[in-house]
């Protein structure tokens, strides 16, 4: 066991940084996928677990055992994304007390959520069966969405600041983290939108180069793109949830509900697989609207390049990785849109990663296996963005 570990660390260690995180994420993400099909075809959650209305504390009991279980399997695969690579390639120095701590706030606060839900959708099914269910879930997306900053600060320990003094058409909250891989994102509902922008930009980035990225964030809301995004997002969850609540057997006890958590854990895989393409065509178009704003093509290919740097600093990748695992075209891809201009497709801004985010909601087990925010909880919540 020992030498298989040293071997795939050593492995891993001999790529590039952003190669060891995807196959890192591959790993973990094809583990986790496996281990809930042995679990559903073994019929594992009848044989261990309560299939009948039990008393609210004894549902809560069984949950958070299976959330331990869950804990400890993605826990392996967090300790290296979280700590392993970054401190071997030299992307933090941190000590292993701060990450193990960090860790261990996110893990409990995340399971906690999980909790919650897992004990509101068993109790939704039991007062009114499918419809019901279907109900509690589009309330607990919508809650999601609403407290998305909020959770973000309670998992990842992350302060925030009015950020006033920014210019732009969107309010916007300024996020004192200080990890490179934190984005931010757009939060609140359609229509009541705001950004969430990290403190670190403000230094790492020139007023001009701040210009062009409040000028995409514009046009992500602007054009429709976030819009089509979140109902990209939430309807491919929605589709994929009552189609689990059916092969799962409903959720009106915890064996259903595992089961049925197990089921949408597979169709949130398949949602990696096909919805990276139209997040990335919201991408290009929020390039395309920063353009046709006036922000100058050099400026805007530099905040490009620095943004890259700051995730997996890896410029350009094969097009079938980069079609089937990444949200984010590559710089090389999205430079040559800048300088050759052409009509940019509608797209769904950050489709893949909102779905990952919302999948909470269904109590998926892949929302933090992913390359992107494995091991880093302060990117549970908002998953790296453009």
């Amino acid at each position: 066991m020992g030498t298989a570990f040293c071997l795939e660390l050593e492995r891993l260690i001999v790529m590039s940084y952003a190669r060891a995180r995807l196959w890192l994420g591959i790993t973990g993400v094809g583990t986790i996928v496996v281990l809930c099909l042995v679990a559903l075809v073994f019929r594992i959650p009848a044989l261990l677990l309560h299939t009948g209305a039990q008393p609210v504390w004894r549902d809560g009991y069984e949950l958070a055992a299976v959330l331990f279980l869950y804990a400890t399997v993605q826990g392996a695969f967090d300790f290296f994304g979280g700590h392993i690579l970054p401190t071997e390639y030299g992307r933090t120095t941190a000590r292993f007390g701060a990450f193990l701590a960090g860790w261990l706030r996110g893990v409990l606060c995340h399971s906690a959520v999980l909790l919650l839900i897992g004990v509101a959708l068993i109790r939704a099914s039991q007062a009114g069966g499918f419809w019901a269910t279907m109900g509690t879930f589009a309330a607990i997306s919508l809650v999601l969405l609403l407290a998305q900053a909020g959770l973000a600060g309670l998992i990842g320990g992350i302060p925030y600041r009015r950020g006033d003094d920014l210019p732009g058409s969107l309010p916007v909250t300024v996020a004192q983290s200080t990890t490179p891989y934190f984005t931010g994102g757009i939060v609140g509902v359609p229509g009541f939108e705001r950004l969430v922008l990290p403190a670190r930009w403000q230094d790492a980035f020139s007023p001009e180069q701040m210009a062009a990225i409040l000028s995409r964030k514009t046009g992500v809301v602007r054009t429709g793109s976030r819009l089509r995004g979140l109902a990209l997002a939430i309807g491919f969850n929605a589709i994929g949830f009552a189609l689990s609540y059916t092969l799962g057997g409903g959720t009106a006890s915890v064996a259903a509900l595992v089961s049925t958590s197990l089921w949408f854990t597979v169709w949130s895989f398949i949602g990696l697989l096909l919805l990276p393409t139209p997040s990335q065509s919201g991408v290009f178009r929020a390039d395309a609207f920063a353009l046709s704003s006036g922000t100058d093509a050099d400026t805007l290919a530099s905040v490009i390049q620095r943004l890259d740097e700051d995730q997996d600093d890896e410029a350009t990748r094969p097009s079938g990785v980069e079609k089937i695992f990444h949200p984010l075209p590559s710089v090389e891809r999205r430079l040559a849109r800048l300088f050759t201009p052409e009509t940019a497709d509608p797209g769904a801004w950050h489709a893949a990663r909102t779905a990952i985010y919302l999948s909470w909601a269904g109590m998926s087990f892949l929302s933090r296996a992913v390359h992107c925010n494995s091991g880093r909880p302060d990117a549970w919540v908002f998953l790296p963005s453009d």
